[in-house]
């Protein structure tokens, strides 16, 4: 695939997060993929509801099975062992445990071993199953050694991309897809491809970013609910569930919980837009948030075994560990660090004279503290500077804006020009505020400036186009192209983080204090 480079200015991050392609119920498609089949049961066990391709699989016609006791179906041993665990969970309180299962299900004429999961819930309880495949060419031994292999290369890694490319690289190894992904979600939502293992006869989409559209909203929630999605077959036909009402629900069965579900078209079509015919994804989840995905391309289809999967997702799980625990490590000395900052700040700011001198000109000051470019103290009528800033005359101007637009409380932007354009004549000093208020009412404040970061953005193709929407207004197609798409930020600072905004409001307590202390 060519790459083509387009150059386009903008100021600001745009929201790419579909409101369109997030409104799509997908857990209510009522069809599933047709490499297994799916029962829905009532709390006694009988058959309510069946896909229609039990007829492929097994030579059973759907309306045969359908009000029959699940008993009739299978061994009574199997039965009496999930009768066990449904009353255990129940037992317990336990909600939506999937159960997993090896069930020989069938007639004494034509029966098979399949790979089963059950969803209980409160009004029905689900079984997908899958016909088993051999696993004769992985011992158990053999299979928990490579498993143990590759969890110890992933808590090796240090730093955030070297653990994603461990992942991707392990990953592929492990699983044989063509190619790897490791993408992490931005504040937007917006996925940026942080590792990569890959064939190279397959696209580089290293340091790409995919548009939060790719990824909407509803397909994000799923992830909480299912352990990963598989897609083996691009050009499968979906299957109907029989009755396509559900009995015990009245309405179309939600699939929420299964694997078998089926996908939008339009997914599909995207598939085929990057050329790949299966595809598979994993979700990255730390402290119960999604923070990313690991997600896994075939050229052709490919039907990665039960025990593959399991492993998969026992894998993420501990990938996730690895990468929320370095994280936490590097916060934690970042924080300590600023944390003795502070500390230093604090006791300048009540042994000198003038809170403004401890903050400018202290060692350190409010510069290192907050990593600024600049800072300006307007109090009183004057003006006081350190590092790059405003000229002074456009800080007294900006400190009449604040007061007239902003309330009593820290204002923060990365984006100054956006809501003041008249600070595009100094974007270089003050593209980035974080203005703390010591008297608003009288336009003083504490300003912390950080200049213009030119960003070059690397899409995976124009975002602007990643849905195309036919006359209708109804039906819609994903981007066809993946090609490099560059966008460069203009007029932005880097962000201010959540850390440094609780550090500026906490000076700002520090300050009035000290004023308080001086006047009375």
């Amino acid at each position: 695939m060519e790459n083509k480079t387009t150059a386009l200015q903008y100021s600001g991050e745009k929201n790419y997060d579909s409101d369109f392609c997030g409104s799509i119920p997908l857990h209510q498609i009522n069809l599933i993929q047709p490499h297994g089949l799916l029962l829905v049961l009532d709390k006694s066990l009988h058959i309510r509801q069946v896909s229609e391709n039990i007829s492929d699989l097994l030579d059973l016609a759907p309306e045969a099975i359908l009000e029959q006791p699940l008993a009739s179906f299978l061994p009574e041993t199997e039965l009496k062992d999930l009768q066990l665990k449904l009353s255990r969970e129940q037992r317990l309180e336990l909600e939506q445990v999937d159960i997993p299962f090896s069930l020989t299900f069938g007639t004494e004429d034509n029966s098979q071993v399949f790979t089963a999961t059950v969803h209980p819930e409160a009004d029905q309880i689900l079984i997908e199953m899958e016909p088993a495949q051999r696993e004769n060419d992985k011992s158990f031994l053999s299979f928990f050694q490579q498993i143990k292999y590759i969890t110890s290369h992933i808590k090796q890694a240090e730093g955030t991309e070297a653990i994603a490319q461990v992942v991707a690289d392990e990953f592929k190894q492990f699983t044989g897809f063509d190619r790897v992904l490791v993408y992490r979600f931005d504040p937007l939502w917006n996925g940026t491809v942080i590792g990569q293992a890959k064939t190279e006869d397959m696209s580089d989409l290293l340091g790409l970013r995919f548009p939060a559209s790719d990824v909407p909203k509803q397909a994000r929630d799923l992830y909480f609910k299912n352990p990963y999605r598989l897609i083996p077959a691009r050009d499968y036909e979906p299957v109907r569930l029989y009755p396509i009402l559900n009995p015990i629900t009245r309405r179309f069965t939600d699939l929420t919980s299964c694997n078998l579900r089926s996908v939008a078209s339009v997914h599909l079509e995207y598939m085929g837009n990057m050329g790949i015919s299966a595809s598979m994804s994993v979700p990255l989840i730390l402290e119960g948030k999604l923070w990313g995905l690991i997600s896994c391309h075939h050229k052709t289809p490919k039907y990665p075994s039960y025990q593959e999967r399991t492993a998969m997702e026992l894998l993420s799980t501990i990938a996730a560990v690895r990468l929320g625990s370095y994280e936490k490590e590097q916060l934690a000395t970042m924080q300590a660090h600023k944390r003795g900052q502070y500390a230093t700040m604090m006791e300048q700011l009540f042994t000198q004279d003038f809170f403004s001198e401890a903050l400018l000109h202290g060692k350190p000051n409010l510069v290192e503290l907050l990593s600024l470019d600049g800072a300006a103290v307007v109090y009183e009528g004057n003006v006081q500077t350190v590092g790059k800033t405003p000229p002074v005359q456009k800080i007294k101007e900006l400190a009449s804006w604040l007061r007239r637009n902003s309330s009593d409380k820290t204002y923060v932007t990365n984006s100054l020009p956006q809501a003041y354009p008249n600070s595009k004549d100094y974007k270089d000093e003050a593209s980035g505020l974080l203005a703390i208020p010591i008297n608003p009412d009288q336009g003083e404040y504490i300003m912390c400036f950080r200049g213009e970061v030119l960003q070059t953005v690397n899409w995976s193709g124009n975002p602007d186009q990643a849905i195309r929407k036919e006359p209708d207004g109804k039906s819609y197609h994903p981007r066809n192209s993946f090609a490099l798409y560059q966008q460069t930020v203009q007029l932005t600072s880097l962000p201010w983080r959540q850390e440094e905004v609780e550090a500026a409001e906490a000076l700002r307590s520090a300050v009035l204090s000290k004023i308080i202390r001086e006047k009375y």
